[in-house]
């Protein structure tokens, strides 16, 4: 397992794998289903460290969360995305819904 999800007070922390695909997406999800069921989760951060290759699951999983959070009041961040994630996030229109967690950090 190349991925790692940990609750922390109300946040959910997801370092997300070095490829995104289908089969990662679908435990990722359940994962992270299973920590909002026993945490209230109100911001979930998708850490992109690693990641070199993300496909549409990746995004239905970002969205997805998204929209889980966001009925909350939530919010989803991603952090340490490099150029080539950067144009796939701006491409599928994630940064639509998603904030930059850099930004956050950068403002405090």
């Amino acid at each position: 397992m190349d991925y790692e999800v940990k609750a922390s007070d109300d946040f959910l922390w997801v370092l997300l794998p070095t490829e995104l695909d289908h089969y990662q997406a679908d435990r990722i999800r359940q994962e992270v289903k299973d920590e909002m069921r026993e945490h209230i989760i109100k911001y979930i951060v998708f850490d992109f460290k690693q990641t070199t290759m993300m496909d549409s699951s990746g995004i239905g999983l970002i969205t997805g969360r998204y929209r889980d959070v966001a009925s909350q009041g939530g919010q989803v961040y991603v952090s340490h995305v490099d150029d080539h994630m950067k144009k796939v996030l701006t491409l599928s229109g994630l940064y639509r819904i998603v904030v930059p967690w850099e930004h956050i950090v950068s403002s405090v």
